[in-house]
Formats: C-alpha cells, structure tokens, sequence
C-alpha cells in the first residue's frame, strides 16, 4: 500500500464545510486525495478548501443544495470538469426538524427527506455512470443510530436514516462489483448540530453511551477513510456502528 492511502483519488464529499464533511475532507487529503468541498454556506467551505490547498493539498469548492436534483448534477459535473473523474462519493449531509406523525408538517417531512436521504440518491444517479465507465468507486454513505433505535420526536429523521440502510443494501446490489457502498452509524458528534445545548445536556447525551463522551468528527472521518481506502476492500453493503457503546448499554433501575 502508498504512503498515501488515497493518492490522486477524487473525493467528492457533502456537508463539507464543517462536522464530520470537513474532518473527512482534511482527513482524505492529508492522505493524498483531491478533495471536492460542497456546502450551502460558501464562506466556511471556501475556507475549507483554502486550508487545504495552504497544506499543499489539491482541492475546489462547489455550491450545491442537495437537496435539489440540478444542484447535485452541476457538482458532479464539476468535480469531472476539473478532475475527469470520481473516485470517491460521500455523501454526507443531514437535518432534522422534530415532531411526530401528528405534529410533522409535511413541508418538515418532505425537506427532511430531500436532504437526509433522496440527496444520497440524486447524487449516485448522476456519479455512478462515470464510476463506472472508468471501472471502479466508493460510496460512503453517513446514517445514524437514529436507523437502529427509536428516538422520540424524530419521525422524519429516522425514516430517512432507515431509507439510508435500504439504500446501501440496493447500490450495492446493483453496482458491484465494480462500485462499493457502505454507509457509516455515528452516534452522537459534536457539531454544529449542537446549537442551543447546554453543555449538562451534551454530558447526559454523553452518558448514555459506554465511553461517556460525545464524538469528535475526526474520529468519524477515520471510518470514512477506512471505506474509501483498500483496507475495506471486501466491504460492500455493510453498515459500520460508530457510537461509542450506545448500542451495547442498558440502564437498569438501581437494585436491578
């Protein structure tokens, strides 16, 4: 294997501005990947790409909303016309507006979808001819413990991390075995989804999990490097659980 586990490969990586996307947008090119940065908010995804190219890195912005069908053709499109092809897709964004069945608006329903889980879609319907043409690529896919457990109050979201799991399972069917496709489970990450929350409200989010701590993106975005790179080379159609033992947690009732 390279030095570089990612030398000259093309990743194109979603919700790169901050989070996870930009972990793994730093992470990839330290190991030698050109990186495509998309986001909504171009100043941070500009100053993304800024850092990178200031480390001797090789790397370009795209505008994209996802959740839109144009908007995730014109960043495929993009990342060919600069680099001729695409290595690597990850598809990496995420929202969530709470509520019910009840109490969800179908607007809410709807955005929650576009983004979380149709946007996983759009972009491997406009990637994957290309990949295929040149004989091989990797998709990552980043869903949630929200697809495994019942969250109260989160009706959108887990159905489009659910869809997330259904969705890996039918890329991979379809496309390898020139095409790989895995998705990723964080559990809970510290980012910039955390607006508004108390730091006593991160530590019992924290407390639930076996390691008693919150995530940090860089140790998410090292999941993603593993999938891209060979090292995952006879890994398709798989999730990987990265919660830190939430899984494997139950609180009993003191005396139980």
């Amino acid at each position: 294997m390279d030095k570089y586990m990612l030398k000259d490969r093309v990743a194109v990586i979603t919700g790169a501005a901050s989070g996870i996307g930009r972990a793994t947008a730093q992470l990839f090119a330290r190991e030698g990947a050109r990186v495509v940065v998309s986001d909504i908010t171009d100043d941070t995804g500009q100053a993304v790409v800024d850092g990178l190219v200031a480390e001797g890195g090789d790397a370009l912005y795209v505008h994209a909303d996802v959740g839109q069908m144009a908007d995730c053709e014109a960043l495929i499109k993009a990342a060919q016309a600069r680099y001729g092809r695409i290595d690597i897709l990850h598809s990496n964004t995420g929202t969530h507006r709470r509520g019910n069945a009840v109490t969800l608006a179908e607007a809410d329903w709807d955005w929650s979808q576009n983004i979380c889980l149709k946007a996983a879609y759009m972009l491997a319907h406009h990637a994957v001819p290309g990949m295929l043409a040149q004989g091989g690529g990797v998709i990552i896919l980043t869903g949630s413990v929200h697809a495994l457990w019942g969250y109260a109050n989160y009706t959108a979201y887990e159905a489009a991390k659910g869809g997330l799991l259904a969705l890996t399972h039918s890329l991979a069917a379809d496309f390898s075995p020139t095409i790989r496709v895995n998705t990723i489970l964080p559990g809970a990450v510290i980012s910039g989804q955390w607006v508004g929350v108390t730091e006593a409200q991160m530590q019992q989010v924290a407390d639930m999990c076996a390691l008693k701590r919150n995530a940090a993106p860089e140790e998410i975005a090292q999941v993603a490097l593993f999938l891209a790179s060979p090292m995952s080379s006879y890994m398709t159609g798989a999730s990987i659980v990265v919660d830190g033992g939430l899984r494997s947690v139950v609180h009993m009732p003191d005396g139980l």
